[in-house]
């Protein structure tokens, strides 16, 4: 293991390498800087933004959507040092809900997706949504909530789709008319989102 001061000290010494890849994915180079994070803490993960014409590029360390290191991702990125040409961040950033997922060939587009959310009655304060997507599959339930993660990681940012949604059930599209009206399309999540926010506030 490695402290933070230490791993920043080496990605100093490297980092005009990893501005300068041109591919958004250099194997080699890649697996070396995921290593050295690893010996940091052995389940972060990073991701570098902007190309080599970009006046910055970002370096963006992720918690890969668990909570309980969301301390130690927060701990590295606040000891980063200045860096001429590279800003650091933590967690992955909204992109919002234009944006496409492919996990093992299935693609998630919040185009094709509606959701409804769930009342855990056992527990009040816990956000719940019920997932509808016309592709989906029983046998293959685990690689879907992979996908759907994923997703709104992407849309909604790393740190909110960790906190704010608690737990997802994925299912086809309603069979009935009534709980397809019961449902939203899914770009009304985040609008969702702020309301439990609210109604938890002042619960």
């Amino acid at each position: 293991m490695i402290t933070a001061e230490m791993f920043w000290t080496w990605f100093e010494e490297n980092k005009n390498k990893y501005y300068e890849i041109e591919e958004m994915y250099d194997k080699d180079l890649y697996m070396q800087l995921q290593r050295k994070l690893r010996e940091y803490h052995s389940q972060l993960s990073f991701q570098i933004g902007g190309t080599i014409d970009s006046e910055i590029r970002t370096l963006t360390i992720s918690a890969n959507g668990r909570i309980e290191n969301f301390g130690r991702v927060e701990e590295l990125v606040s000891q980063a040092p200045i860096l001429e040409k590279w800003k650091i961040s933590a967690f992955k950033p909204a992109d919002g809900f234009g944006i496409k997922v492919n996990v093992g060939g299935i693609i998630f587009d919040p185009k094709n997706i509606r959701f409804v959310p769930i009342e855990l009655v056992d527990y009040p304060d816990m956000s719940a949504i019920r997932v509808y997507m016309p592709q989906y599959e029983e046998e293959k339930n685990d690689l879907f909530k992979i996908g759907v993660t994923a997703l709104l990681e992407a849309c909604l940012g790393e740190k909110q789709a960790s906190t704010q949604i608690n737990y997802i059930d994925i299912q086809s599209y309603p069979s009935s008319p009534e709980e397809y009206r019961l449902s939203e399309d899914f770009i009304y999540l985040e609008k969702y989102i702020k309301y439990r926010q609210n109604q938890i506030k002042y619960n």
